[in-house]
C-alpha cells in the first residue's frame, strides 16, 4: 500500500525538476542579433564588412578570419590576452591568440578552429571577451 502512493509522488517529484531545469535553461538563454566584441555591439554583417571572408583548405566552413576581426575591432596587443567566446545558452571556451589565428566566425555566429577539437566550436556566439 506504501508503494502505490509513493511511486506517483516520486513521479511527480522528477517531473516537476525537469519542467523547472527546462524553464531556467529556457529563461537563461539570450537571445539578440548583436555580438559583443572587446565591449562594443556589432551586428554579424557590420562584421562580415569589416573582415575579408576566409575558409579552410580541408573544411567546408567560411566565414571571417578571428584574428582579422580582432585587430580590425580595435584590440590592441592581440597576442597578450586571452578570448573568451561566450554563446546565448551560456556555454563558453577560452582560447590564446595562436588559436584565434586559427579560427573562423562563420555568419551563424559559430566558431571554427582548425587547430583545436569540436569542443571549442561555439554556437551562436554573443561575446568575444578580452582578458
Amino acid at each position: 500500500m506504501g508503494k502505490d502512493r509513493l511511486l506517483p509522488i516520486l513521479a511527480l517529484i522528477v517531473l516537476f525538476i525537469a519542467s523547472s531545469s527546462s524553464l531556467y535553461v529556457y529563461a537563461s538563454q539570450t537571445t539578440t542579433d548583436m555580438l559583443k566584441i572587446n565591449g562594443q555591439q556589432y551586428t554579424i554583417d557590420q562584421l562580415f564588412s569589416l573582415a575579408l571572408p576566409r575558409s579552410f583548405n580541408d573544411s567546408q566552413y567560411t566565414g571571417i578570419a578571428l584574428d582579422d576581426l580582432l585587430l580590425k575591432t580595435g584590440v590592441s596587443n592581440p597576442e597578450q590576452h586571452t578570448y573568451t567566446l561566450k554563446a546565448s545558452d551560456g556555454y563558453e571556451k577560452t582560447v590564446i591568440w595562436e588559436n584565434m589565428r586559427n579560427g573562423l566566425l562563420t555568419k551563424d555566429r559559430e566558431s571554427i578552429f582548425s587547430d583545436l577539437p569540436k569542443a571549442f566550436q561555439v554556437k551562436d556566439i554573443v561575446t568575444i571577451e578580452v582578458k
